[in-house]
């Protein structure tokens, strides 16, 4: 929340004070207008225009105190006789901040809490304005230029306002605020959000607190680099151990071995029989074409989730189970193709195996 808001109703010794203030207002239709108003930030010509101040008025001027307090300490403390008072000093969020009219008698304390905001998109080129804001505050927008204007002798005058523009506050919603401004802003501008709430008290009084910040329009910030994934890592692995197994345990059970994956992807496997024409990703010598294809005795294949070991069970195939009981001795050849998540491929070294029966 923004602040801790208490306001005091009048206590019955005030009420010659309060008839009087009735009285003074009656031509005016309303009772004592009662304020406390935080500006912060600086503008694009801080030596000449400063902002930063914490002050407090009422209307009927009367007699007041606006106090700063940090810590439970009263830091800053400005007594009016004429309906207001202030200080040039603006207090750091969770500071307490009060109004006293008369004095001794607290009408309001305001916890600090540094808003509004204003994003760094609010920015030279741009129409845009939001940023964030106390619950519950009413929210507006501004920019203005001024130009220093000087003597003949380089004195400084004044300043004079060259330009000013209101912003379109569209949406407000919990504690952030947007909208635009009906052309761009420009370096060398000064621009301002502000947020207010009115609260009615006894008697047709109000009181207002008022927050404001303010800040030279700078450049825009900087977009950041579009999004590119990092390269995979290159696609590595081996065989952790290899299968060794007879050919009766081959037929009844398959064979198992484990392979070593770096990176999430597939393991298969495949068994040839020597002597034929190997699969041509895993060939490293040419063979005539003439030569039939080496016969697949078993095939297997599964799934790394992450990097690390994997078990690839081995099932005979129809063909591999025929010529496997067939015979006494089979000198194959091992084939392991690891295949990556993104694609990569890369086929291990050849192994070669002796099965017995």
């Amino acid at each position: 929340m923004r602040k801790n808001l208490s306001i005091i109703a009048l206590p019955l010794a005030l009420i010659a004070t309060c008839v009087l203030a009735a009285s003074a207002s009656a031509t005016t239709g309303h009772g004592p207008r009662y304020s406390l108003k935080i500006v912060e930030g600086e503008t694009a010509l801080p030596e000449h225009d400063p902002v930063a101040f914490t002050s407090g008025k009422i209307e009927p001027a009367g007699p007041m105190v606006v106090s700063l307090i940090r810590g439970g300490l009263t830091v800053y403390r400005q007594e009016g006789k004429e309906g207001s008072a202030g200080f040039p000093q603006v207090p750091q969020v969770g500071d307490f901040v009060t109004l006293e009219a008369p004095v001794g008698h607290l009408i309001a304390s305001e916890k600090y809490d540094g808003l509004p905001s204003i994003d760094p998109t609010v920015c030279a080129g741009s129409t845009n304005f939001s940023g964030q804001n106390s619950p519950g505050e009413i929210v507006e927008g501004f920019y203005v230029s001024k130009v220093v204007r000087l003597d003949p002798y380089g004195r400084f005058i004044d300043l004079h306002q060259t330009a000013f523009g209101e912003a379109q506050v569209k949406t407000l919603s919990g504690t952030t605020f947007g909208g635009g401004f009906l052309s761009p802003l420009a370096l060398g501008e000064t621009v301002g959000a502000v947020e207010s709430l009115k609260t009615p008290l006894a008697g047709e009084a109000t009181y207002t607190y008022t927050s404001e910040n303010q800040r030279p329009v700078g450049a825009c910030p900087v977009p950041p680099p579009p999004f590119v994934p990092p390269a995979p890592p290159l696609l590595k692995g081996s065989i952790a151990k290899f299968l060794k197994t007879t050919i009766h345990a081959f037929l009844r059970f398959g064979a198992r071995d484990q392979v070593i994956i770096n990176q999430p992807g597939t393991v298969t496997q495949g068994l040839y029989l020597t002597g034929g024409k190997l699969p041509a990703f895993a060939s490293a010598a040419h063979h005539k074409k003439k030569t039939p294809p080496a016969l697949l005795l078993a095939h297997g294949s599964t799934t790394a989730k992450a990097a690390g070991k994997v078990t690839v069970l081995l099932k005979v195939t129809a063909k591999g189970r025929h010529k496997l009981k067939s015979s006494h001795k089979i000198s194959a050849v091992l084939i392991t193709t690891l295949r990556s998540s993104s694609g990569a491929k890369i086929d291990l070294k050849r192994r070669t195996i002796t099965l017995h029966s």
